[in-house]
């Protein structure tokens, strides 16, 4: 029975830890989803319309921005539609001799703005009225029917984003494992490797947002060895809030800067080093542990749905060994090891 125990518990470790990163997934799209289904509840219903009385043909669009964002741009005798979340936010025509009117709105109203030149002025100024429903809806009736057709496209403030990311990095602390042939030795970070995983972004005004990650890092010997190979590996789930600094708001382009916080789970290391001369196979488990990362991306919206990234992101994190299959580690810099390392973050997220 002793026999088949030591056999066995390696067996019903692995399995417990399947099951536990399992379960961290399902929580963490079920946060992700909640999340993502009380973003689209925060939503104000803006129905812009022009309707200028002129003879002369009319050729000019007028662009419509949102708190600065750019949401549609608007012909004489049409009318747009876009969503913006509870608040109150600035209503812009044109970026040259700009009109703005200050909107406050609730979730579940839709609210209608008559957006005309003043053809009675020298200046001709644009002005931007507001419109009771009643007097709007026969407005609208009007231009439906006589000029133009529903819009075929609803303009959404996109302020959720559910993605993908990969993150080469190096670590800055290694530890050397294997001796080479050539005098040198192959080493071990804790902290470098690559990262893949999935992001979720929410975005809660022009210069503030929080994203979320769940990702695998793994790293291995560098220089790589024919005959052995050892391998770290771990999940992380992270967690950033961060601040936004606009680049370019017509092409939405933005710098994201940001500290967080990981989650680091089960963390192995896998030796497989039998054809070497007193090597071995074996797997230590490190514990459990929290660090920290600092993030800089540059951010572009690539069309209407995707946005991507580019950056850089620092990570730390200390881990403390807990047990071996069979060995055990007598090195500091193995049994209490440090993984910090400057990572390339590349991102690409679909924006809703």
């Amino acid at each position: 029975m002793c026999r088949l125990g030591m056999v066995l518990y390696p067996i019903i470790i692995h399995k417990l830890k399947i099951m536990h990163l399992k379960k961290l997934y399902l929580i963490c799209f079920s946060l992700m989803s909640l999340a993502s289904l009380n973003a689209q509840t925060k939503y104000a219903k803006i129905v812009v319309y022009r309707n200028e009385n002129t003879t002369g043909k009319v050729e000019e669009e007028y662009k419509i921005f949102a708190d600065d964002n750019l949401t549609t741009s608007l012909k004489n005798y049409h009318l747009e539609e876009f969503f913006m979340p509870d608040g109150s936010f600035k209503l812009k025509v044109n970026e040259i001799y700009a009109s703005v009117r200050k909107v406050e709105c609730a979730s579940g109203h839709t609210y209608y703005y008559r957006i005309n030149r003043n053809f009675s002025l020298p200046d001709k100024p644009i002005t931007i009225v507001s419109v009771d429903s009643m007097t709007a809806n026969n407005e609208l009736k009007y231009l439906k029917s006589n000029f133009v057709r529903k819009p075929n496209d609803i303009n959404i403030a996109r302020q959720s984003g559910i993605g993908i990311i990969i993150e080469p990095g190096v670590g800055f602390e290694k530890t050397g494992l294997i001796g080479t042939t050539v005098g040198t030795q192959s080493m071990i970070s804790f902290g470098g490797g690559v990262a893949l995983g999935l992001s979720y972004s929410y975005k809660f005004s022009d210069y503030f947002g929080w994203s979320a990650e769940l990702s695998k890092q793994f790293s291995t010997l560098t220089p790589s060895l024919t005959n052995a190979s050892v391998t770290f590996d771990q999940g992380v789930l992270s967690t950033t809030p961060y601040l936004i600094i606009p680049v370019a708001i017509r092409d939405e382009k933005q710098i994201k800067l940001g500290v967080g916080v990981d989650y680091r789970f089960n963390a192995v290391l896998s030796f497989e080093t039998e054809k070497l001369v007193n090597g071995f196979n074996d797997k230590w488990t490190y514990n459990n542990t929290l660090g920290y990362h600092v993030i800089a991306f540059y951010e572009v919206m690539l069309n209407r749905y995707l946005r991507g990234h580019v950056g850089l992101k620092y990570n730390d994190a200390r881990y403390t060994f807990i047990m071996g299959e069979k060995y055990q580690p007598n090195e500091p810099e193995l049994r209490t090891p440090r993984g910090n390392s400057l990572s390339g973050s590349f991102g690409l997220e679909y924006c809703f």
